[in-house]
């Protein structure tokens, strides 16, 4: 007989570990609102394939394609706090795993964060949820940046898209979990990601790392595109609000992650100097897919 449990973690599938003689497993059930949130189950199994082929996931034993049910392997191994994240060696290592994700072969799948959030927008508007009363402000310093990472600034790779501490593993290869919003995107969205929690020093790390240098730039788009991240996720907050039955509270995300965008679009006299930073998530149990 198999002994299963719930993994109480997920934020948008279920995910039940699995011990049978035969070894451990993740199973998840995908979320019913997985769509509505931009997943792309085609996208997804293109992309782990794609990464099984260097070893950076667990390996996939079952994928339904329709459903986006899967299975894959557990991986005994260690999750990365937030502190763990911002150590130098972690930070080498991410960075160096960032640039081989970036190398595999083009998937037939896109990703973009400004059509996700403009979806987004629409279908929170349709439900008359709470958005910021200088929403259009905010989006003009999106569009911005959309239009400079358009106009041949940006490099389109295969990229995570969601590249946070706890979709991280380490069994002594650092492995990638929750390849939901894969496809083809700018590498910096991937790369504000993974620095989401690093201060300037950390940060300059892991472009240098990353691209053998670092300059004032690159550090500048780094911060640009960690506001298109902070747009995102706040975006998926404000749905997550409206259709989840987890107990987080997303509302309240949704509004920490605008209050600090009214900040860096200097809409907000009396807030702080502009900080962008995202509520920290639940961990993941070791191998299980995380949202």
């Amino acid at each position: 007989n198999a002994d299963i449990t719930y993994d109480e973690s997920g934020l948008t599938n279920k995910n039940f570990i699995v011990n049978y003689e035969t070894g451990k497993y993740v199973v998840r059930l995908s979320g019913e609102n997985s769509m509505l949130l931009g997943v792309n189950r085609e996208a997804e199994l293109s992309a782990l394939k794609a990464v099984a082929a260097i070893g950076l996931c667990p390996e996939l034993l079952y994928y339904d394609i329709d459903t986006g049910n899967m299975m894959t392997r557990f991986i005994e191994g260690k999750k990365w706090s937030v502190e763990d994240f911002k150590q130098p060696d972690v930070i080498a290592a991410v960075a160096e795993t960032m640039k081989k994700v970036h190398t595999l072969p083009e998937i037939g799948y896109s990703f973009s964060p400004y059509h996700d959030i403009e979806k987004r927008l629409e279908a929170a508007r349709a439900r008359n949820a709470a958005l910021p009363s200088r929403l259009e402000e905010m989006l003009e310093k999106l569009y911005e940046i959309n239009a400079e990472r358009d106009n041949g600034a940006g490099r389109l790779s295969l990229c995570h898209n969601d590249p946070f501490n706890n979709n991280f593993i380490f069994d002594g290869t650092v492995r990638l979990l929750d390849w939901e919003f894969a496809g083809m995107g700018d590498i910096f969205y991937d790369l504000a990601s993974v620095s989401y929690f690093y201060d300037e020093e950390q940060s300059r790390l892991m472009l240098e790392t990353y691209f053998g240098y670092c300059d004032d730039t690159l550090v500048k788009t780094l911060e640009d595109m960690k506001y298109v991240v902070v747009f995102w996720n706040a975006t998926w907050a404000v749905l997550q609000a409206g259709l989840s039955e987890n107990t987080t509270d997303y509302q309240a995300m949704a509004n920490s992650m605008f209050s600090q965008m009214e900040a860096c679009c200097n809409l907000n006299a009396t807030a702080p100097a502009c900080s962008l930073d995202i509520p920290h998530r639940p961990a993941a149990t070791l191998s299980s897919p995380q949202r």
